[in-house]
């Protein structure tokens, strides 16, 4: 509200004695006060109304009018009902002061100057309110009319963001798309226990918001500076999501065809034509990858959400579990070094091609498990297939990767071709009651006797194996005289039915340990 505004409603004209320059000054409320020092009870943009009873001589004057324009009030109405006119000595100092200034007559209340304050305010306020609607129902209309949602998004001041902290939609050079940033925010959204919720970094305080009661790894979520806008932002966001869900239903539904082909190692024309569906090309190279999240001991149905990235390339991802552990399926075109591609876990996940292809998933899982308490990260990614002859086997290699993935104990666990050539992945593919069956077989005998002799058998099992059989480097190690070392030996190799100096049966052994850690 401008106070030229309030001075040109119908009525008794309130003359203007000082600051006629200063009259589109914004003020927000009428206070009124006889304080010869009212600052600590002003806020600033005030219009305060006086009786003058405060001035007890000239100098007052100047020592309320300074109290006033150090509040930063935006003007002062003198009533002339008591002491009669306003006096020289308060016009001049609102003049040096820089302070509009206006007499209400002895024939004009307080109170009617208030309700024009009051007046102005309310007609402003409902032409913003009417203004904010039209422009919401505006970009509704034009997001539902096709529009991206970049077009009907502010310029300034909000951004869409990925739990990985990625600005998606948005200002380009807001704050947000710092991904150091990014990521702060995604970890206060991911953490909050109810939305909306607050964030504050550095100097800057983002509102955070998204739609669904909870924050959950596959969200997108809105960021902004102003919270009024919150809402309409969400309700647009919301839109788009549902949007863009009608058409990933088909493109998912595309996916599980192409994931059940794969699965059952059908023709090569046969998953030539799935690939085609999905937008594939039908020449390789290709990557499979088998991928889950879990929450305790739940999957997460809800996905992993995008990633921070280079670029994207086309995939095709299962939009249901294809393993008994939860995992859903992805196939991508591999890609030029430095590239990224968005795949799904459960129903969404990234891997990184490149010469680091794995780091960037690793980094972002890494992320994501971090802000998400309690989620951990698994992955398989194949080996490179040539051509469709081959995206079959490709299949399994992730699959062996995956389980092999799910057997370690980090958080993040991602596991590629590189390693497909490893002991531990061979073992992967052996069910898990067949394992645990081979390592009890073998080291349960050890338990029991260092438990009932207090001995230390599979400690020195271990040792020995880790020196490669050396007798004076494992006694060395343990602190054992060579004799009482020869003694365990021969305990644990009458315990197991193993013999310690035949390859084959050492073999067996390291097994054990390995199945049993």
């Amino acid at each position: 509200m401008r106070l030229r505004d309030v001075l040109e409603q119908p009525g008794v004209r309130l003359p203007v004695l000082a600051g006629e320059g200063e009259l589109d000054r914004p003020a927000h409320l009428a206070y009124t006060t006889d304080l010869l020092d009212p600052a600590r009870y002003l806020a600033g943009g005030e219009v305060v109304l006086t009786g003058m009873m405060w001035r007890r001589e000239p100098a007052d004057s100047e020592l309320f009018v300074a109290a006033l324009a150090g509040a930063g009030v935006a003007a002062l109405g003198a009533g002339e009902a008591l002491l009669g006119p306003v006096p020289a000595d308060l016009v001049e100092a609102c003049r040096r002061h820089r302070l509009p200034l206006f007499a209400v007559p002895a024939e004009v209340s307080f109170r009617e100057v208030t309700e024009r304050i009051n007046t102005v305010l309310w007609a402003e306020r409902e032409a913003g309110a009417l203004a904010a609607r039209s422009r919401r129902r505006g970009r509704v209309a034009t997001l539902a009319a096709g529009a991206d949602l970049a077009e009907v998004w502010p310029a300034t001041g909000a951004w869409v963001l990925t739990c990985t902290g990625r600005a998606v939609v948005g200002d380009p050079a807001g704050t947000p798309h710092d991904l150091a940033t990014g990521q702060r925010l995604a970890t206060a959204f991911l953490r909050a226990d109810a939305l909306p919720t607050r964030c504050r970094i550095g100097d800057r305080e983002f509102h955070l918001d998204a739609p669904g009661p909870a924050a959950t790894p596959g969200t997108r979520f809105v960021a902004c500076a102003d919270p009024a806008l919150l809402e309409e932002l969400v309700e647009l966001i919301a839109l788009d999501a549902a949007r863009q869900d009608r058409a990933r239903r088909i493109e998912r539904r595309l996916a599980a065809q192409l994931a059940d082909v794969l699965a059952a190692a059908a023709d090569p024309a046969e998953i030539a034509a799935a690939l085609h569906a999905c937008g594939l090309p039908t020449t390789g190279p290709y990557t499979v990858l088998v991928a889950s999240l879990h929450a305790g001991s739940a999957t997460v149905a809800g996905g992993f959400g995008e990633t921070a990235g280079i670029g994207f390339a086309k995939g095709a991802v299962s939009p249901k579990p294809h393993d008994a552990d939860g995992a859903a399926v992805a196939v991508v075109e591999e890609m030029v070094p430095g590239a990224a591609v968005a795949m799904v876990a459960g129903e969404v996940v990234a891997v990184v091609v490149g010469p680091d292809r794995l780091g960037g998933l690793r980094e972002t899982a890494r992320h994501l498990t971090t802000a998400a308490r309690g989620t951990r990260f698994a992955a398989g990614v194949s080996e490179p297939a040539a051509g469709v002859a081959e995206l079959a086997g490709a299949l399994s290699q992730a699959r062996y990767a995956h389980g092999y993935a799910l057997d370690r104990p980090d958080r993040v666990s991602v596991v590629g071709s590189d390693e497909l050539a490893s002991h531990d992945l061979l073992l992967a593919g052996v069910p898990r009651a067949v394992r645990q069956a081979f390592a009890d077989r073998l080291l349960a005998p050890l338990r029991a006797y260092d438990a009932d002799h207090h001995a230390d058998l599979v400690r020195t099992l271990q040792t020995f194996l880790a020196c490669d059989g050396s007798w004076t480097r494992c006694a060395s190690a343990m602190h054992l005289h060579v004799n009482t070392l020869r003694y365990r030996i021969r305990r644990i190799a009458d315990l197991t039915g193993r013999d310690l100096d035949r390859f084959a049966d050492r073999v067996d052994l390291y097994l054990a340990l390995r199945l049993d850690a």
